[in-house]
């Protein structure tokens, strides 16, 4: 069901305190932006499901925020850390007392990644459409087809929970749950540090790298990502930090490499890191 008034975001309100749980997912959107545009907010006690428009300016987002920060209400997730970061970036903390139904399947040795409709598959014996996965979700009105689409990303998850934490519980690992969420719930994931994008950086040998120079250059580009909300890669790409790092590149192929970037405040800043850091 769209959520169409805040009284009937009262009454599920009212149920999720009942109840005790909710299950959580949203959709987004993330092509041509740094931080991801929030689409639409699923989410699903044990009577109902419902669908939240967040760029509805009429729907106040008052109880959502309750219900996302309420230590007695468990919040169940799949593959959490995206929405997370929604959450994150609107309230500017992270939901208390969640889930993560994908981190406890791996807790019982199945998968460490195993997604939504394969665990929906696995655990369930469920099908259900993926289609929709890679849509705009930006585009209104959303059809019937989007909406069920959305509906089925919450519709199962506190069944899923409920059969896989009896599992973890035959297998006597419950105890180990708080701590393999301890990275998803890191607040420093969510900030994004300018100074430590180095390390999203793959690098088989540091020794081949002026490490200092990529260090710099990965931080001026998320700073300038962040302030612009532009994707980081749109500036200049991983293999080209490297490239331009690497101790055996010499200075003309450097300039070469820079003078492709598009940007043109960007690339003038990176010619002066360059020649300090080549000094």
């Amino acid at each position: 069901m769209l959520i169409h008034t805040n009284d009937q975001l009262k009454k599920f309100y009212l149920k999720c305190q009942k109840h005790e749980v909710v299950a959580v997912d949203t959709e987004f959107y993330r092509v041509n932006t740094y931080y991801p545009k929030f689409c639409l907010l699923q989410m699903a006690n044990k009577d109902e499901t419902i669908l939240i428009d967040p760029i509805n300016k009429k729907i106040d987002l008052t109880l959502i925020k309750k219900i996302l920060y309420s230590s007695k209400i468990l919040k169940i997730f799949h593959a959490a850390q995206q929405d997370l970061e929604i959450f994150f970036n609107l309230y500017k903390k992270l939901p208390k007392n969640i889930i993560d139904t994908q981190i406890c399947i791996s807790l019982l040795g199945i998968s460490n990644s195993l997604g939504y409709a394969d665990s929906i598959s696995y655990f369930l014996n469920q099908k259900i459409d993926k289609t929709h996965q890679f849509i705009d979700w930006r585009k209104r009105p959303l059809s019937k087809k989007k909406l069920n689409y959305a509906s089925n990303d919450v519709r199962y998850l506190i069944q899923l929970y409920s059969v896989i934490l009896d599992k973890l519980k035959q297998k006597k690992v419950c105890g180990n749950i708080n701590k393999f969420h301890s990275k998803l719930l890191d607040k420093d994931n969510y900030l994004k540090k300018p100074g430590l994008a180095w390390q999203k950086i793959k690098i088989n040998n540091k020794e081949d790298h002026k490490f200092n120079l990529l260090k710099e250059i990965c931080r001026r580009r998320e700073q300038t990502a962040k302030t612009k909300n532009i994707p980081a890669k749109r500036l200049i790409k991983d293999q080209e930090i490297k490239y331009i790092s690497k101790k055996k590149t010499n200075y003309s192929d450097i300039l070469k490499t820079i003078n492709s970037i598009k940007n043109k405040k960007f690339k003038e800043e990176l010619k002066k890191i360059v020649l300090e850091y080549n000094n």
